[in-house]
């Protein structure tokens, strides 16, 4: 099972005049690149950057044709013969980094594969590398490759330097635990997302197990009249929102459904708590958050069950129907190859910048696609068409949230189908060189954002 352990981040530094910076471009480079075990196949995500790359006729865009070498960068595939000449043009210190998982986990954390592994490097190594080495993200240059040549882990050989020789001396020990945690954080981002997932569904089931209590094991007794819900009694009424928790604990021991609902959701809790490495005060803060929202969502199961008349009817859970073609699944899926490409290319600090735009409800900067290989490409057809397009699709980014926000919603999902939506809106732009192309045609189709 992950835990923030799961990540191994190994680093070293080699000097200017070093001889270890020697033998880095002589030697480690062609062990990274033709090591028995350096997965050289053709990746779907780099075959579809040169596919797009070809089409828009930006050939050079893409390195290489993706499955003749193992060699990766933020933009495509790398022979070792152009990385060793960078290499070798390079001024300042080189770093050498190993990620590893254990292989057991590495389904878990989404890196199972060479295409997991270069999409989590290029969404995450460059503000990670920029933070470690102490230089702006966009002086940072790396190479890395994909080995399958350890029975117990899979794990990733990176080199790294600066492109314009700002990179010249140790990692600062605090700089490399910053980086180390952020990447360590995104790699614990598909562990935690299951987890809330079983955390929902644990904090289900412990209600709707409170549902099922008879009304007359239950002795509480109301105020006469006003309104019935657990935060209101809590309020006005906290010796019967006390009484309402007494009620529960008493029901959990002659019904041991509650009380195993109960400790699962605590566990999960506990293990979330865990996989976002929250310590100390931090921790019990968000452990006993949960709990409480747990006891005011059995509170308020509890009450319906005594009073029901004098409640909100629970939501009744709505009837299937017939999916139309253009309703929000078929939008879901239309929108998936776009998400992947905001997920793979988008650098962290993009995107923590796309996030506080939904917190503050403000228009998302159009600088937070410029790592996007459809954003460039969009761009250098049709750049006065795709700007107006993005600035319309960004402004529209953010609404207002409706109901309360649950422990489990991330703000940085809404980022992402935002983003993506704006690449939409950019590639259609492109192709039709104005900026009535932003709800998509059905019958098109979307390879990396753009529209063939």
């Amino acid at each position: 099972m992950a835990s923030r352990s799961s990540l191994v981040v190994n680093a070293r530094v080699h000097l200017s005049g070093s001889r270890g910076r020697s033998a880095v471009i002589t030697n480690n480079v062609e062990y990274v690149a033709t090591r028995e075990g350096a997965d050289k196949s053709a990746t779907v995500d780099d075959l579809k950057r040169y596919e797009l790359a070809e089409r828009m006729g930006l050939i050079g865009y893409c390195a290489e044709r993706p499955g003749s070498t193992a060699l990766f960068d933020q933009n495509g595939a790398v022979q070792l013969r152009t990385a060793r000449k960078e290499l070798e043009k390079a001024d300042g210190a080189i770093a050498t980094v190993v990620l590893s998982v254990r292989r057991d986990e590495a389904c878990e954390l989404d890196l199972a594969c060479k295409e997991d592994w270069q999409r989590f490097c290029r969404r995450n190594l460059a503000p990670a590398l920029a933070e470690a080495m102490g230089i702006p993200e966009s002086s940072v240059r790396w190479v890395a490759a994909e080995h399958e040549n350890h029975p117990n882990s899979k794990h990733a050989h990176v080199i790294a330097w600066s492109s314009d020789g700002s990179f010249d001396s140790l990692m600062a020990r605090n700089r490399l635990d910053r980086a180390r945690n952020a990447l360590t954080d995104a790699a614990l981002a598909p562990a935690l997302a299951a987890e809330y997932e079983a955390r929902d569904l644990a904090r289900s089931r412990a209600v709707d197990a409170v549902r099922q209590i008879p009304a007359d094991e239950i002795g509480v007794t109301l105020p006469a009249d006003g309104r019935i819900s657990y935060a209101h009694l809590r309020r006005w009424h906290p010796d019967v929102a006390k009484a309402v928790d007494v009620a529960i604990a008493e029901a959990g021991s002659r019904h041991p459904e509650i009380k195993g609902a109960s400790a699962a959701y605590s566990k999960s809790v506990e293990r979330c708590a865990g996989l976002k490495g929250l310590e100390s005060v931090a921790r019990d803060r968000y452990v006993n958050n949960a709990m409480q929202e747990l006891r005011a969502r059995q509170g308020n199961a509890l009450l319906r069950v005594i009073a029901p008349d004098r409640t909100t009817d629970p939501e009744r859970e709505l009837m299937r129907s017939a999916r139309p073609d253009g309703g929000p699944a078929t939008e879901r899926k239309r929108m998936k190859p776009l998400i992947g490409e905001v997920r793979a290319c988008v650098t962290g600090e993009d995107l923590e910048g796309a996030r506080e735009a939904v917190r503050e409800l403000r228009p998302i900067p159009e600088r937070c696609l410029r790592s996007c290989p459809s954003y460039a490409l969009s761009m250098a057809k049709a750049p006065v068409a795709v700007s107006r397009a993005l600035t319309k699709a960004l402004a529209f980014a953010t609404e207002n949230p409706r109901g309360k926000k649950d422990l489990s919603d991330e703000v940085g999902q809404k980022a992402e189908r935002a983003l993506a939506r704006a690449l939409a809106a950019a590639a259609s732009a492109a192709i039709r060189g104005d900026t009535a192309g932003i709800v998509l045609d059905p019958a098109k189709t979307i390879v990396k954002g753009m529209i063939l």
